[in-house]
């Protein structure tokens, strides 16, 4: 058993060893030729400094390295992947020690190594065919319309590739087997080859022709195998090594986080991304990985709501512009690559960036065009620009005077921060806490909860105005600059521990994105982890038990951008006889609303509504009430629930407004 081994090169000449060393050497310069024009594509001039990530994800990088990172969301996609992808995996392995066998003095492709290596190695080819076929079953005879792809049949390539690798490697072994006599062993070895071999022995293969054909099919598959090294980085092939790096590259829930712009350069004729030499590193990256899977389109709200937005081509037309450019300084607003209501529909959700596998990040690709669009077309939404004008104005979106905004807090006794008095919580109000009337109710409670449980707060009264999100997602990013630069001079006035917000795009805004600035890191976090935080602690206490059937529906920027799914379920699941039934799309996979980007300040006239899609998955629960914890989705579910049979007598209650009625 120790000595089981086979013959390297059996029945070889030479020659063909030496064609084989010298044609590796044309494959690696092929390789290396397609490399440096990928590089230089992303480098545009710079230092290749650039390319190393400034904090490297390294748990992204090893999850696709060995498990395929979100491949496997799919769940059919991740079995035929998953059969290609190991598959080769361990072909890769047994040539190596093949190479190492037969190229060094170390002998180690004999013995138990060489029994399961050639068992495995039968095992991963016919895995490989199989993932082959349901692939090819997926995107060329099911077609499904998420996969349009800018060449439609570049997959054929692969899938013929290494579909011939392997059949021609069965056949090869099936050859070997024959020739060198059916060596009883290998029939444990090597199921597939000697199946081949009692096949090629019915056909009485003369020692002439047996050995003819075994070359011919050998200096092909050597062939072959060059080929497929070569084409690496030059066609679709090339997501093998773009996708571990594009992995590291991306840092966790950072793909809505925008950067300033910088105002001060007077020599800056446009603002946003104007021109090919504008695209960044990292959105350089994202363009040669997409290996347009039609992941994003998939989950996409406003393409599912009819809405002239695809992210996959939102991406796929930059680069299929940038790639047949040889000029960089052109620009892509002259090739009008994409309309208005196409980027601003939108909604920043984040679903596109969750569920794509090789880590694109959509938004900031789309929101850089929006700033151009912005701020160098003044371009934006009639009702955008008003709203605007009114938070530069009135300090809210809705245009209302300031002096109302403590409105909400009239009958109770609220804090107020002080100038030089410390507090551990300064809550955040937000505009919708403040002047809509169904939020005004979810802030009193929180209030209320918060007094309750002795929490150390207070609220900044009148100096308190929107902190910019809606101005930054419509793209001008010059007013957002202005009111974010107040707000942090506002907010720095007082000594205060952390920020709770009750909108989770104020939690994204002030912090994650002030954070961009100076004086502007603040520690932030959402009502409802706070809410959890008391419960657990057992300075709320859930007493009065609430008979009633909830689900709950995840905000996007709680849940995909902030990363809390578990908070608002653990204060639901706290309340005594309180049922909740999950949405089968919920957390990470959670249909936006719709009213994020800007969208709850204007309606594009394409397709339908976008919530009213959310709307009829909450309806699918059968569940009478819907627990929230987003001042947009609140507004936007209780606006629009009437238009679905199935919702449209539904209660709707934000989380803090549950566990009140539940606290004694």
């Amino acid at each position: 058993m120790e000595q089981a081994s086979r013959e390297i090169m059996w029945n070889i000449p030479e020659s063909f060893k030496y064609a084989m060393y010298g044609l590796l050497v044309v494959a690696t310069i092929v390789f290396l030729l397609g490399f440096q024009k990928k590089i230089s594509y992303i480098l545009q001039g710079k230092s290749w400094k650039v390319l190393i990530p400034a904090r490297p994800n390294w748990g992204n990088f090893f999850r696709t390295i060995f498990f395929q990172g979100k491949v496997t969301r799919d769940p059919f996609v991740g079995v035929f992947h998953s059969l290609i992808f190991y598959g080769f995996v361990i072909l890769w392995v047994a040539t190596d020690l093949v190479a190492i066998h037969f190229d060094t003095p170390f002998k180690i492709y004999k013995g138990l190594t060489y029994i399961i290596i050639s068992f495995l190695a039968d095992m991963a080819g016919v895995a490989i065919l199989i993932g082959l076929t349901l692939a090819y079953y997926r995107r060329y005879v099911k077609v499904p319309s998420y996969l349009s792809a800018t060449r439609p049949k570049s997959e054929l390539f692969m899938y013929g590739m290494l579909a011939s690798l392997v059949i021609i490697g069965f056949f090869m072994e099936g050859l070997r087997i024959l020739g060198t006599g059916m060596p009883p062993a290998e029939h444990f070895y090597s199921p597939v080859g000697w199946f081949l071999a009692e096949v090629f022995q019915s056909w009485n293969l003369n020692e002439s022709t047996l050995a003819f054909t075994y070359r011919s099919l050998w200096f092909f598959h050597m062939i072959n195998t060059m080929a497929f090294i070569a084409s690496l980085t030059w066609t679709k092939f090339f997501h093998i090594i773009i996708g571990p790096y594009s992995a590291i590259f991306t840092q966790d829930r950072q793909g809505a986080v925008l950067n300033p712009m910088d105002f001060t350069n007077e020599t800056v004729e446009t603002f946003g991304l104007a021109k090919l030499s504008e695209l960044t590193v990292k959105e350089r990256i994202d363009t040669l990985s997409c290996v347009e899977c039609g992941r994003c389109t998939q989950v996409c709200p406003a393409n599912l709501a009819d809405k002239p937005l695809n992210p996959k081509t939102i991406v796929t037309k930059a680069r299929d512009f940038a790639l047949a450019s040889s000029n960089q300084e052109l620009s892509l607003w002259d090739a009008n690559l994409y309309s208005s209501n196409e980027l601003d529909s939108c909604t920043t959700c984040g679903a596109c960036m969750e569920e794509c596998p090789m880590n694109i990040e959509h938004v900031q690709l789309i929101m850089d065009l929006k700033r151009y669009k912005a701020l160098t077309q003044g371009d934006l939404p009639p009702a955008a620009a008003d709203a605007v004008n009114k938070i530069k104005k009135n300090g809210n979106p809705w245009g209302i005077t300031q002096d109302d905004r403590m409105n909400w807090a009239q009958g109770m006794e609220v804090p107020v921060a002080e100038v030089g008095k410390k507090i551990d919580y300064l809550y955040y109000v937000g505009c919708a806490g403040s002047y809509d009337a169904s939020n005004q109710k979810v802030v009193r409670d929180t209030v209320t909860l918060l007094k309750k449980a002795g929490v150390s707060f207070a609220v900044m009264g009148k100096t308190e105005k929107c902190n910019g999100d809606p101005i930054r997602r419509f793209g001008d990013e010059y007013s957002f600059f202005e009111v974010a630069i107040e707000n942090i001079a506002n907010m720095r006035q007082y000594s205060f521990d952390k920020v709770v917000t009750h909108c989770p795009h104020c939690l994204h805004t002030i912090g994650k994105e002030y954070a961009k600035f100076e004086d502007g890191q603040f520690t932030t976090i959402h009502h409802t982890e706070l809410l959890a935080d008391l419960v657990s602690q057992k300075k709320l206490i859930p007493a009065k038990t609430l008979n009633e059937e909830f689900t709950f529906h995840d905000p996007c920027y709680l849940g995909r951008h902030h990363g809390e799914y578990d908070a608002p379920r653990n204060v639901l699941h706290s309340i005594p006889g309180l049922k909740l039934i999950e949405m089968e799309k919920n957390k990470d996979k959670a249909l936006c609303c719709g009213m994020g980007g800007g969208n709850m300040w204007y309606e594009l006239p394409e397709g339908k509504h976008v919530a009213l899609n959310r709307l009829d998955q909450i309806g699918e629960t059968k569940a009478t009430k819907l627990a929230t914890s987003c001042s947009f989705c609140m507004i936007n579910f209780n606006s629009s629930k009437g238009q679905i049979k199935t919702t449209e007598n539904l209660n709707i209650e934000d989380v803090s407004q549950i566990l009140m009625r539940s606290v004694e």
